[in-house]
């Protein structure tokens, strides 16, 4: 596992990283109110929840890292992001893929120590797993059996973890359909004025409404 510093409070704030004693309240509650939605959901027992946005150029990297910051708050719970959209730069300012394996590289070469993935992100009781190389075959790569696997001893190593899957957006990758078979349940992210109702109803209905925890909206 890599090692890293925490992160100061003031570099939180830049980075739009959630934190206990953060000045907007509003903000932390919101968050803290997702949490608590979701450990209902779960009869308060760990699980996968994915996180995808359903606007074409939508990011839910900060939204992901939030959530896990959030359930990484309480020092009897940790939180791992797993990172399967190579897009957007949060998750890659918090790891340091130089000296690590990503979570492609890791399936492709076929590894087996689940433990080399999980690099420290400078949060307490939060940890990541970047996605790593972009290949022609990703996709093949996360619906592989090996990805079932990786996922299920994550959660099963430590009953006090909860998983994160930060994947494209819902619009634009078939993945989001592969991922959630994986995951226990799914929260869509909705940016203001770029989704209309007819397309929020056709993803709930792709991922399935039972697995669909609710929708976060982002007013950018």
């Amino acid at each position: 596992m890599q090692t890293s510093t925490h992160l100061s409070d003031e570099k939180k704030e830049e980075l739009g990283v959630i934190f206990p004693g953060m000045r907007d309240r509003q903000v932390l509650n919101i968050y803290r109110d997702l949490r608590n939605k979701l450990l209902r959901i779960s009869d308060y027992q760990n699980f996968v929840c994915l996180l995808s946005s359903l606007s074409t150029d939508g990011n839910t990297a900060k939204l992901a890292i939030n959530l896990a910051a959030v359930f990484a708050f309480d020092k009897s719970r940790s939180s791992i992001v797993i990172d399967c959209d190579a897009n957007h730069s949060i998750i890659e300012q918090l790891s340091d893929l130089e000296n690590g394996t990503g979570l492609i590289d890791f399936i492709e070469n076929d590894l087996d120590d689940v433990s080399v993935l999980i690099q420290e992100s400078g949060i307490e009781r939060l940890r990541i797993i970047p996605a790593g190389n972009v290949i022609e075959t990703r996709t093949e790569s996360l619906e592989s059996m090996r990805m079932r696997e990786i996922v299920n001893e994550l959660k099963k190593r430590y009953p006090d973890r909860y998983i994160f899957i930060n994947a494209p957006n819902m619009r634009l990758s078939s993945e989001v359909q592969v991922l959630a078979n994986v995951s226990d349940n799914v929260v869509f992210q909705l940016d203001s004025g770029a989704v209309d109702e007819q397309q929020v109803t056709q993803a709930v209905k792709m991922i399935g409404p039972d697995k669909v925890a609710g929708v976060v909206f982002n007013g950018r």
